[in-house]
């Protein structure tokens, strides 16, 4: 009885395995018990996020005289939380080379925000560089003036054609004589001496910058958190199946070893066998062939997504091909390669085919599987262009 009772539980999880084969997610175990005088069937299951949880229930079945019906599902979240160093460039413009009017342009800290890490990032002073953004041809002119005198006469002879000023030559342009000095000539005053001022002039031209541009490198260590995995436990609570009292018969005459009960008791443990060995062939296909890749596109709320496509690749041929009516609308595409797959490919590259090209990308985790995510600006702009 005993052996009949284990061989039971092994086409039950047979049929467990074969079911949730179909539905792509396999119990990592599965318990029979009797709980505080109920019989209980828990199935435990080990899921990324995003999995809807209806699609674990199963419809009533029986087993070992016990009619089996879905009862409750409980959910336990594995978060996780990770931390790097990461740094950004930021430009400002002024208009003079200022390292007070630079720090008027900076703020002292910026937040960060990538979709997966964030934070807050604080101004490094020393990494502050300024430069001129662009130059320019400024003309100008220089001036001098000179007085020269006293002088018996208002003569330009005595007046020098050029003269120097800051180690630069300039011409004579204005000569003003004036008098400073008389004698009496007669009943006439006559100029005796005079003096000159004489004005000197060259056009100038320099290079000057136009404005200047400040970068500045903001640092910090930045966050991300979130879900990693799920487990869900499903129980069904079992109903004792009451067997119908047995019709009579007719009484059975006493035969060889080769009786009509005997070969009806020996056809039908072939036929039991039969169906065993057609369950147990059935259970290894689906396994060998389950779909090991999953494809997800953002939901409605943060760090939400939702599956899209399914694909069973071998690790002769890593890549895949996602379809234009698959991807929708979305603007990014998050790759999932299941655990048993991601050992295989474990520092291989992986192809991921869509509308807008192929993201190649190495595969560098195996435990508890590879998670990629890509954004699709082409696509976004196509459909812009479209619409």
């Amino acid at each position: 009885m005993k052996h009949i009772r284990h061989l039971a539980l092994s086409v039950l999880l047979a049929l467990s395995l074969m079911t949730s084969a179909l539905a792509a997610e396999v119990p990592v175990s599965l318990v029979v018990e009797n709980l505080n005088g109920r019989q209980r069937i828990v199935k435990t299951y080990e899921l990324p996020p995003g999995t809807d949880p209806e699609t674990l229930k199963e419809p009533s079945f029986d087993y070992d005289g016990f009619t089996y019906t879905w009862a409750y599902t409980t959910k336990e979240e594995h978060t996780f939380l990770e931390t790097k160093n990461v740094s950004e460039t930021v430009t400002v413009e002024t208009g003079k080379k200022d390292l007070n009017a630079v720090l008027e342009q900076l703020a002292p800290s910026i937040p960060y925000d990538d979709g997966e890490f964030s934070g807050e990032l604080a101004l490094d002073h020393t990494t502050i560089t300024t430069e001129a953004a662009g130059y320019t041809t400024r003309s100008g002119k220089v001036t001098a003036t000179k007085t020269i005198g006293p002088l018996d006469r208002n003569d330009m002879s005595y007046i020098p054609a050029t003269t120097v000023k800051d180690g630069r030559t300039l011409t004579l342009s204005n000569v003003e004589w004036q008098v400073i000095g008389t004698d009496l000539v007669g009943d006439v005053l006559a100029p005796s001496s005079y003096q000159a001022v004489a004005t000197y002039s060259a056009s100038t031209s320099s290079q000057v910058a136009t404005g200047y541009v400040s970068t500045a490198e903001y640092k910090g260590t930045v966050t991300a958190s979130g879900i990693e995995s799920i487990t869900y436990t499903v129980v069904y609570v079992g109903t004792e199946i009451v067997p119908e009292p047995p019709q009579p018969t007719e009484p059975v005459k006493q035969g060889g070893p080769l009786s009509g009960g005997n070969a009806a008791a020996i056809g039908g443990t072939l036929l039991v066998v039969l169906l065993l060995a057609a369950l147990a062939g059935g259970v290894v296909w689906l396994y060998l062939h389950r779909k090991n890749v999953y494809v997800y596109v953002p939901g409605d709320q943060p760090r939400d997504y939702k599956l899209i496509a399914k694909f069973r690749v071998e690790p002769e041929k890593p890549e895949i091909q996602v379809n234009e009516d698959q991807i929708g609308s979305a603007h990014m595409l998050a790759v999932e390669i299941k655990k048993p797959l991601a050992k295989k490919l474990l520092n291989q590259i992986f192809t991921v085919n869509h509308p807008c090209g192929a993201q190649r990308y190495m595969v560098l985790r195996d435990n508890p599987g590879d998670w990629h995510e890509f954004p699709l600006d082409n696509h976004i702009e196509e459909m812009e262009e479209a619409t």
